[in-house]
């Protein structure tokens, strides 16, 4: 049977399905996150370890003829696209015309769109408003790293939400971490002592900072004020990424995706009274990893 294998590699996860020649999924997992930002040794041979791992077990389920892979954080036509794609290559014994990789949004885009066509804008553990153009032409907007911007994003929540509690527990002792908001945070945290709360912070990624937004979603449905602002001040964030793209590109459909934009209504709702034009507004959440294990597939075809 001739598989593809299809990568969705994120801030939180890389997430991969094997497709056969018919776009039927055969089997898929997930691996630790994976990111195109190659700019020391040290990150090359994660990324290595990472795809070795990945590698072991797709191959449990069956041989791929050929990858398609979506990568965070990757820029084509760059050094760390040749390596990435040689590791690939490498790993997976396949000749690299089999092996295409770009950044993540990319595949990201033509799960909801045909070239052109719309505007994707993606809240994950970043944030980003992606547009592709007909000639395969990038129009991106965001997307520059929770140290400059990320509005919106999972981290830049969870950033807002740590933010208000330690400030409020400044203000008045014990009252920060009382909120509802405050008891979320800290079960997440495995505590309210700032040695835990630093300690998870500063010792983990972006991933895994951003990872408490799921902690802000509980204290939204349970009506927190706070959460609930904050998750607001989210979506008219986003939706500023759309209105950037509208401006250039002109109105066109409008997609938001991405696993923090889903953490309570009140995003997309924040986000869809924020938009410049009357468009239509898409929130249905496609697999992208599924996406490019079908355009694999296809690969194997040719």
């Amino acid at each position: 049977m001739a598989l593809g294998l299809g990568i969705d590699a994120g801030g939180t996860a890389t997430r991969w399905r094997l497709a056969d020649d018919q776009g039927q999924c055969v089997a898929q997992g997930k691996s630790e996150p994976l990111t195109g930002h190659l700019f020391s040794a040290a990150a090359e041979e994660r990324a290595r370890q990472i795809i070795l791992d990945m590698a072991q077990a797709v191959m449990r389920q069956g041989k791929p003829l050929s990858i398609i892979a979506g990568i965070t954080g990757l820029t084509r036509e760059t050094p760390a696209e040749v390596k990435m794609r040689s590791l690939f290559a490498e790993i997976f014994e396949l000749p690299q015309d089999k092996v295409f990789v770009a950044e993540d949004m990319w595949i990201a885009y033509l799960s909801y769109f045909a070239l052109g066509e719309g505007i994707l804008v993606y809240s994950g553990t970043g944030s980003i408003g992606y547009y592709l153009s007909e000639a395969k032409e990038v129009i991106r907007v965001g997307g520059r790293g929770n140290l400059i911007d990320d509005g919106g994003s999972g981290f830049w929540i969870a950033r807002e939400a740590l933010k208000t509690v330690l400030r409020k527990e400044e203000e008045s002792p014990g009252k920060g971490w009382a909120t509802i908001l405050g008891q979320c945070l800290a079960k997440a945290l495995g505590g309210t002592d700032w040695n835990i709360v630093r300690s998870y912070v500063y010792g983990g990624d972006r991933g895994k900072i951003g990872s408490l937004a799921q902690a802000v979603g509980e204290a939204a449905k349970a009506d927190d004020r706070t959460a609930l602002r904050i998750l607001r001040e989210a979506g008219e964030e986003l939706a500023r990424l759309a209105n950037c793209l509208t401006k250039r590109v002109g109105p066109r459909p409008v997609a938001l995706a991405g696993g923090s934009s889903r953490l309570h209504p009140i995003v997309a709702n924040a986000f869809r009274q924020d938009l410049i034009a009357p468009v239509e507004f898409i929130t249905t959440d496609l697999d992208a990893a599924m996406t490019a294990a079908r355009l694999a597939a296809t690969l194997n075809k040719a």
